[in-house]
C-alpha cells in the first residue's frame, strides 16, 4: 500500500498554484495520472522518486515512511526501491546499452540479470551499441530495462506512450 498526503507550490503557465495530492494505492495496482500540461504529473513522479521534496506531507510505502515533513523523515532516492522511466529517457550516451542497464543494478545482482532484461525487451543484439545509434523505440526499451533492473517495488513511467 502506498499512502500519500502531499502539498507543494508549483509555478504553472498561469502563475503559481498549490498542488495537493492525497490517497491510497493498494499494492499490485496500476495507477494512471492524467491531466493537462503543467498540472504536476511529472512533479508527482519526481516527488515519489525522491528527486523533489514537497513542502508538506507524508509518503509511506508499505511500512516504510519515505517522507514525513512533521517528523523530519526523508529517505533519499537511492534508498527507495523504485524504477523510473524518465520522460526524456535519460540514457547515458557514453555507456553501451548493457552498461546503461547495469548502472541501475545493485552491485550484488549478477551481471547476467542485465542480459535477461535485454532479452525480455528484445535488445540482446544491441547490447554493445551506444544509445544514440538506436531508434527512439529501442532507446525507450533500454530505459525500461534499466528501470526494471532495480527490481523495484514501485515502477514510475513518465509519459511511457509518447
Amino acid at each position: 500500500m502506498i499512502r500519500l498526503s502531499l502539498q507543494t507550490t508549483l509555478e504553472g503557465a498561469e502563475g503559481p498554484f498549490t498542488w495537493h495530492v492525497a490517497g491510497d494505492i493498494p499494492s499490485g495496482q496500476l495507477l494512471s495520472v492524467h491531466g493537462p500540461s503543467g498540472a504536476g504529473k511529472t512533479t508527482l513522479l519526481r516527488t515519489l522518486a525522491g528527486l523533489l521534496k514537497p513542502e508538506q506531507g507524508r509518503i509511506q510505502v508499505g511500512e516504510t515512511v519515505w517522507y514525513d515533513q512533521r517528523k523530519g523523515i526523508w529517505l533519499p532516492p537511492q534508498k527507495r526501491k523504485i524504477g523510473y522511466l524518465f520522460q526524456d529517457l535519460a540514457l547515458f550516451p557514453h555507456l553501451s546499452v548493457i552498461e546503461n542497464v547495469r548502472f541501475a543494478m545493485e552491485k550484488s545482482q549478477p551481471k547476467a540479470f542485465a542480459e535477461e532484461l535485454l532479452e525480455a525487451v528484445g535488445l540482446t543484439a544491441m547490447a554493445q551499441r551506444k544509445p544514440q545509434t538506436l531508434s527512439g523505440g529501442q532507446q525507450q526499451r533500454v530505459a525500461l530495462a534499466r528501470a526494471l533492473a532495480r527490481k523495484p517495488d514501485l515502477l514510475l513511467l513518465d509519459e511511457p506512450l509518447s
